[in-house]
């Protein structure tokens, strides 16, 4: 019950970024951050231009992926907060990427929510966060995943 709780907790946060959305006022003036990712990484880029952006993110993935294919996969305007963690799927992992939150709890309960409802994660590891003003943080959160009770 309590881990429905929170699942609906973060979900509802999330949601009032939106309804709610902060104005632009509350940053250094409009940038929204783009990510790009290949197997065995992620990066990142911030401006006004989803476009631009996401290609800027992609080509930093290209030039240091050592060859792996680069994808464009998430853009958010505003920035806010954003953060990553690794997914652990048996044995193999991904890495699943929130942005847009509108705190450094809301993007905690999310990436937690994310975790509970994957019914294929058996946990989930929470290591890198961005504030609003693009400054990176690496952070250890671990969460229960959705599938933890699920036997082999």
């Amino acid at each position: 019950m309590v881990r429905l709780f929170r699942v609906i907790a973060a979900l509802a946060l999330l949601l009032s970024a939106f309804v709610f959305p902060q104005t632009a006022a509350a940053q250094d003036g409009p940038a929204g951050i783009g990510f790009a990712q290949a197997e065995e990484g992620t990066w990142w880029c911030r401006g006004d231009n989803t476009v631009a952006t996401l290609d800027c993110a992609r080509a930093a993935c290209v030039e240091e992926a050592g060859g792996q294919q680069c994808y464009r996969t998430a853009w958010c305007y505003p920035a806010r907060w954003s953060g990553l963690m690794t997914v652990w799927l048996g044995e193999s992992h991904a890495t699943q990427i929130i942005c847009g939150a509108p705190s450094r709890d809301a993007l905690e309960l999310a990436l937690e929510a994310f975790c509970i409802g994957n019914i294929y994660a058996a946990s989930c590891d929470m290591f890198l966060t961005i504030d609003p003003a693009g400054l990176e943080k690496e952070v250890f959160l671990s969460f229960v995943g959705g599938g933890a009770d699920i036997a082999p």
